[in-house]
């Protein structure tokens, strides 16, 4: 099976680094009981990326530590959007692919703030929040996909 080309605990080290950043103890506590997992983090570790193009062992622990680190950028020139509560729909993305839906949904339910970024079907109103979200998700998918072109247009000459 195809891999990420990149090493599992350099992508881990960025997703820790989105974790540190987050300033708000609630979310921090929320996101302790999965990141810091090693059976959660195993399984996020083989999970494929198809929506992004990232078709591969990896894949969303790639795009994760991808967006996690656009998310970072665009704060730095927007203070006023709540990065906590993105950073932590980010990496909750990551790990609720390794439950069931309605498992992850009932691991979530009193973080109702954090529900419209993975359960789009619960969205009543878009926030700034949620449209930087959606924003870096098909940035990031973007990015790979004309990177993915350009490598294999290298590659062949």
């Amino acid at each position: 099976m195809e891999k990420t080309p990149y090493a599992v605990d350099f992508l881990w080290k960025q997703i820790e680094t989105g974790y540190k950043e987050i300033r708000k103890s609630r979310y921090k506590e929320l996101l302790k009981e999965f990141l810091f997992n090693p059976k959660l983090r195993e399984k996020a570790e083989k999970l494929k990326d198809e929506k992004s193009g990232r078709d591969y062992e990896g894949g969303l622990l790639e795009r994760t530590a991808s967006t996690l680190s656009i998310a970072l950028c665009i704060y730095d020139n927007y203070p006023e959007i709540d990065i906590d509560l993105i950073l932590t729909a980010v990496i909750m993305n990551l790990f609720c692919k390794t439950f069931p839906r309605k498992e992850c949904y009932k691991k979530i339910d009193s973080y109702p703030e954090v529900i419209p970024f993975l359960f789009l079907k619960s969205r009543k109103k878009p926030s700034v929040e949620l449209t930087v979200y959606d924003s870096i998700i098909k940035l990031d998918a973007k990015i790979y996909m004309k990177l993915q072109k350009f490598r294999k247009i290298n590659k062949e000459r």
